[in-house]
């Protein structure tokens, strides 16, 4: 089969590689219990994927190294949840979907709605929504709450979408960039904030008339955003800090957060049995449209361009999918 390989910092090239169940099938025949071979339609590139590719790795990395959110139709089934020829989400065993064919885990299937009429590429972020879902469930009700959501790509969207859904009165999307703004708005935003322009603490507490924040976001992964979000949160608000750190260590304005009595929460990963089918079924009834996240779809022979669209030209991409049937442009 055909995989995409990080074979040094910034650089994939399309190389053979052997398929993953024939591997197991000779070294490990049992660890292909709840398995299924996948044959990859589609797959999107996530902010953890960015790490290997930008220099945080090894290389040459493992072929098909890194993508997750993927879906496509089932080859081979060791596992009860589908059959051959199922179109389908599934999490791959490693982060390894860069390629024709991925392990997934039978617990992460959720069949694809195609009587929605969504074109995948959609139905796709169930699987980054699943992530919101589960952070979300940790929380209770937002109704009529004032929020601010730090960082306005693909996963900031989604929690604009949610927020949105239930009920908050003031949508407050902060980013840097006018396009993932402008989607902010589209995604249910009552008020967007671009931070080179204007200081947001002083934004925002303008916006809530001195408040601040009843619940405050960060979906960077920054020192600098954690930081922010301290100061954006009203005293006795809540903190969630969603962004995957790209530092394991911060140094973090610990007496205002402490000071402020806020209530701080970290959040990573679903619950996959719960999270995919629910994020599934919010974009298949379209109670969630996740159309503005998608800005370009990229053939897989375009691996490279795909990884530098979503790692150095944020001003023009959001969510970028790497299509295996080789359509391609803007979504």
């Amino acid at each position: 089969m055909k995989a995409g390989q990080i074979v040094a910092p910034e650089r994939i090239e399309i190389v053979e590689a052997e398929r993953p169940d024939l591997a197991l099938e000779r070294s490990d025949p049992s660890a292909l219990q709840d398995k299924v071979l996948v044959r990859t339609l589609s797959a999107a590139v996530c902010g953890s994927d960015h790490p290997l590719y930008l220099g945080s790795g090894s290389y040459p990395a493992e072929p098909g190294m890194s993508l997750h959110e993927s879906v496509g139709i089932v080859e081979r089934s060791w596992s009860d949840r589908c059959k051959p020829g199922d179109l389908i989400l599934a999490l791959p065993i490693e982060s390894n979907a860069m390629a024709e064919y991925f392990l997934g885990t039978g617990p992460s299937v959720v069949r694809l709605p195609v009587e929605s009429g969504l074109p995948r590429e959609q139905l796709l972020m169930a699987q980054p929504l699943g992530t919101v879902l589960y952070c979300l469930r940790k929380l209770g009700h937002w109704f009529n709450a004032e929020v601010a959501i730090v960082g306005q790509g693909p996963m900031g969207l989604l929690f604009t979408g949610m927020m949105r859904n239930m009920g908050a009165a003031l949508i407050i999307g902060i980013d840097r960039h006018e396009n993932r703004l402008e989607a902010s708005r589209r995604m249910g935003a009552t008020h967007t904030i671009h931070t080179t322009k204007t200081d947001p603490v002083e934004a925002v507490r303008e916006i809530t008339e001195g408040r601040l924040a009843d619940l405050v976001i960060e979906v960077v992964g920054e020192e600098d955003t954690f930081n922010l979000c301290i100061k954006l949160a009203r005293i006795n608000g809540h903190f969630i800090n969603f962004g995957v750190p790209r530092q394991s260590r911060y140094t973090v304005d610990f007496g205002v957060l402490f000071r402020k009595n806020l209530k701080l929460t970290t959040s990573v990963g679903p619950d996959v049995d719960l999270d995919f089918p629910r994020a599934m079924q919010l974009i298949a009834e379209k109670r969630l449209d996740v159309s503005p996240l998608i800005t370009h779809i990229l053939p897989f022979a375009h691996s490279q361009e795909a990884f530098q669209l979503s790692t150095r030209r944020k001003h023009e991409a959001i969510k970028v999918v790497v299509d295996f049937e080789e359509k391609a442009g803007r979504a």
